[in-house]
């Protein structure tokens, strides 16, 4: 897309970042900017310096001193450079120790939280039913 556009236009990536390795892939992809929506809902204002501070780690890892280093420089799919990747990314696994059933998400927090929402939302749901058929009276 980035490619696509005159280059006085900006592109921002909008979708699922919840993590600085989901705004590094982004503007990976040549976004200038993200927008982090639910994560702001359901994390609250903190979850912006949470971010900032991923993404700060994975250019420091990576040796990047500016978001105009890596930004817009994706490169092309490719049979070898996907069998690295999965290679790396398996490695990595391995050596962290997290396997498939670990209960931490993608994202890096634990699973605790969404575990606990779910929980709040099925009593709710449980406790407006047994109003409506008459079980209980709010």
């Amino acid at each position: 897309m980035r490619e696509l556009l005159d280059e006085s236009i900006d592109v921002v990536g909008v979708g699922g970042i919840q993590s600085g390795s989901d705004a590094f892939e982004m503007m990976l992809c040549g976004a200038s900017a993200v927008q982090v929506g639910t994560c702001h809902w359901t994390e609250g204002p903190k979850c912006f310096d949470r971010i900032c501070s991923e993404l700060r780690d994975i250019m420091k890892s990576k040796g990047y001193t500016s978001v105009d280093d890596f930004k817009g420089k994706l490169k092309p799919w490719s049979k070898d450079g996907a069998a690295k990747s999965r290679a790396a990314k398996k490695a990595a696994t391995t050596n962290s120790g997290e396997d498939k059933n670990s209960s931490k998400t993608s994202s890096g927090g634990s699973g605790t939280d969404m575990t606990m929402i779910c929980a709040v939302l099925a009593v709710i749901i449980a406790v407006l039913l047994a109003d409506k058929f008459g079980v209980v009276s709010i």
